[in-house]
């Protein structure tokens, strides 16, 4: 079914290439001087199968072409070519020239290329007609007639990058001809631009999400060193930056939910504010002006949570997607809106929804936030265990699978394997077709992944028990709808089962499971979801119809961003990092980034979904990676100094000091012991028997937040009772009356 054809002899390939180890993935080296970057992609082979297809009664034996780690060049109804891409730094405010070599061609003949299938969805309801373009097939061309594309420059955390697009072979469909080329260079000259209409570049080293790295051939920040060349205004005045790093915009019925949720957020280091959306205005231009305006300049915004159902707070209509009108919340955190179907604007912030209606409804959503980050499962085996569901589609009933939903699943379940992870498979089939043999690309189906089918009432049932369970993720495959995912079921009546209290985040990566513009009462799943006890503290999903093939991307891309290698680096020395901090935004926004790499040549179903993804929820979720660390943390209050020991010191730890809901100063400690002096202006009393005001937060990522009230120190033999838990009372002199406790009016401590 799978035979591998090669495109370069062996002398040509680097020395420490095996091909038993590597296969056909591309090799690519990456050479930087003065003012000049030198790509060579070298290209090993690919691998074909048969595809035949029916067309208007007659079988047409199509091939199908496949390089490992390469997406495609896919047109509807043109051939389906294999294309490499991933983005390459540039400094900001430089132009730039293509140069393109390439090898001697290979040529393969009487090869019939399988037409690429862009209309396909995962609506269970979709009437799918295979798509040929027969004109274009008998024209005598040669597609595409560029091997090289390139698209930018494009702006993101950080960067600016150009993406590059890498096809290895030309194709006459008429001749049936494939043209191969083992080798292809690419030389980026560039020149400084004075007068240039790119944003500044405002970088934040604090705020490096590290993982976009891995989409990048020359990832180093150090570019303009690199390539020699004149410095280039990049700014990292991260003293400068002002503002909250995460806005809340709620409607005003959800205040207490939205004071509730920025109260947790700052207490863990995050400098969250809100703000009503009478304040904001609630029309698509208003809230769009609003956000765009405190984003720019030297602004720490990089979240915003809207916290309201679609009629409190509006989202936006996009017209002339593939499938219809998008409903989304996508523009409120770009820097501008696109201008048409071929223009991809990249994320500026990462956005989220709690499409909640009522006042209860809020605050139970924020509780069980709250909860997850404060109060994680104590269970160990919890931050081991996850659950897959996919399923084989075979209507052909010929046991190859029709479509990579199940494929997709066991390549990320392959490598959460070898990282320790225990992933429960639930894996059904068409239902009447023959056990399975071969997935789409011709790769025979393991014996193990065979033995895993279950039946569908079993595989629903295994759904709702491994959600009382509790699994730190569950990811889907398969078709979906308003209701639920379709194979295997798992339907907003089957939510009523989850009763445990134990959360699960779900990749629910399918079509509509995330609508959240519905009439009330009817809810989708995503927002019963998030609403049940013991359901998801937030989930990503889709509002709309979505791409089969961009999901496969996206939910690979949705595990690399967490536990790096999922997807392969380029060159191979480049390492995988996982989104710093693992916020699920900053997860969502970094699988958008891999879309335009997974596939060239359509680029509005790419836009589409940029625009139908969402984080249903808290945009600043921090997803466990593992059982949560625990530091010890010691307080004490004497002579107008607040001590504070700690221990491990954590990099990125964040120690905020609170006088009751005021906070009084933020730090990252590089020390186990901190003293800080309060200055005092008033004196106040804390009475013999009551809790000192005063309360110290430690949170680091991976950790468990640590929270005292420091203890009133009275003596300089005190000073070995350092810690209190919460609640603790001051310790008094012994003579009855209670110590008397300097501080200062605390309105002028606020902010300092």
């Amino acid at each position: 079914m799978k035979t591998f054809k090669q495109l370069v002899q062996p002398e040509v390939l680097p020395d420490a290439f095996d091909a038993a180890i590597y296969g056909e993935e591309p090799i690519v080296e990456l050479r930087q001087e003065p003012g000049l970057i030198n790509i060579t992609y070298t290209f090993p082979g690919f691998f074909v199968s048969d595809d035949a297809r029916e067309v208007d009664g007659d079988e047409i034996p199509f091939t199908q072409l496949n390089i490992a780690a390469a997406g495609f060049l896919a047109e509807s109804g043109k051939p389906l070519l294999p294309s490499f891409g991933r983005y390459v730094q540039i400094p900001p405010n430089h132009k730039y020239t293509l140069a393109v070599e390439k090898s001697g061609p290979v040529h393969f003949e009487d090869v019939l290329v399988l037409p690429a299938q862009e209309r396909l969805t995962d609506s269970p309801d979709q009437d799918v007609a295979f798509e040929y373009d027969t004109d274009f097939y008998a024209g005598d061309l040669v597609y595409p007639a560029e091997m090289v594309q390139v698209q930018g420059p494009l702006f993101f955390d950080g960067y600016t990058a150009l993406l590059l697009h890498v096809v290895p072979f030309q194709y006459n469909p008429a001749r049936r001809q494939l043209i191969g080329y083992g080798k292809v260079s690419v030389t980026i000259q560039l020149e400084p631009v004075a007068d240039s209409d790119a944003p500044p570049t405002i970088y934040d080293a604090d705020e490096n999400l590290e993982a976009f790295g891995n989409l990048m051939l020359n990832p180093s920040r150090s570019v303009v060193e690199h390539l020699a060349l004149e410095p280039t205004l990049v700014t990292e005045m991260v003293t400068l930056f002002r503002g909250p790093e995460y806005l809340i915009i709620y409607h005003p019925g959800f205040v207490r939910a939205a004071q509730l949720l920025a109260d947790w957020k700052n207490r863990r280091g995050l400098r969250t504010q809100i703000v009503a959306i009478d304040v904001v205005g609630n029309s698509v231009p208003q809230i769009k002006e609003y956000i765009r305006t405190r984003r720019q300049g030297l602004s720490q915004l990089r979240y915003v949570l809207l916290l309201g159902d679609v009629d409190m707070i509006t989202s936006e209509l996009v017209a002339g997607g593939p499938w219809g009108d998008n409903v989304t919340d996508y523009y409120y955190a770009t820097p501008r809106d696109a201008a048409n179907w071929q223009d991809l604007v990249m994320p500026w912030l990462a956005i989220g929804r709690i499409p909640v209606r009522t006042a209860t409804e809020a605050l139970a959503v924020a509780r069980q936030i709250i909860k997850y980050e404060k109060q994680p499962p104590t269970a160990a085996a919890y931050y081991k265990q996850m659950v897959f569901a996919a399923y084989f589609q075979d209507n052909n009933f010929d046991g190859k699978a029709d479509r990579a939903y199940l494929q997709t699943m066991e390549g990320i379940r392959k490598h959460m394997v070898t990282q320790g992870y225990n992933v429960d498979r639930v894996y059904v089939k068409t239902p009447g077709a023959p056990a399975p043999q071969f997935y789409i690309d011709g790769t025979p189906v393991p014996p193990d992944v065979v033995a895993a089918f279950v039946d569908p009432a079993t595989a629903t049932n295994r759904l709702v028990a491994a959600s009382n369970q509790g699994k730190l993720v569950a990811g889907h495959r398969d078709h979906g709808d308003i209701d639920g995912w379709s194979h295997p079921s798992f339907k907003l009546p089957d939510l009523n089962g989850i009763t445990s209290g134990t959360p699960t985040v779900f990749f629910s990566v399918n079509c509509l499971t995330g609508q959240f513009d519905l009439v009330a009462p009817t809810e989708s799943f995503a927002e019963k979801m998030l609403r049940i006890s013991g359901g998801a503290p937030s989930l990503i999903a889709a509002t709309r119809v979505s791409h089969t093939w961009l999901n496969n991307d996206l939910i690979k891309a949705l595990f690399d961003a967490t536990w790096g290698g999922v997807l392969p680096t380029f060159p191979g020395t480049t390492a995988s990092y996982p989104v710093r901090h693992n916020r699920l935004g900053d997860i969502l926004n970094y699988a958008k980034y891999y879309l335009p790499i997974s596939m060239s040549g359509s680029v509005d179903y790419v836009k589409d979904h940029f625009e139908i993804y969402h984080v249903v929820g808290d945009p600043t979720l921090e997803l466990w990676r593992e059982a949560p660390r625990r530091i010890t943390l010691k307080s004490w209050f004497e002579k107008r100094y607040l001590h504070i020991q700690l221990n491990p010191v954590v990099k990125e730890g964040v120690l905020t000091i609170w006088y009751g809901d005021r906070l009084l100063r933020r730090l990252q400690p590089s020390a186990t012991y901190v003293k800080l002096a309060l200055p005092l202006e008033e004196i106040l009393e804390t009475p013999e028997g009551e809790p000192l005001k005063l309360r110290v937060c430690f949170w680091a990522p991976g950790y468990r937040i640590r929270e005292v009230q420091p203890k009133l120190v009275v003596a300089p033999d005190a000073l070995r009772v350092m810690d209190a838990p919460a609640g603790a009372v001051a310790k008094t002199n012994g003579d009855g009356n209670g110590h008397r406790v300097e501080k200062k009016k605390l309105q002028k401590l606020a902010g300092s």
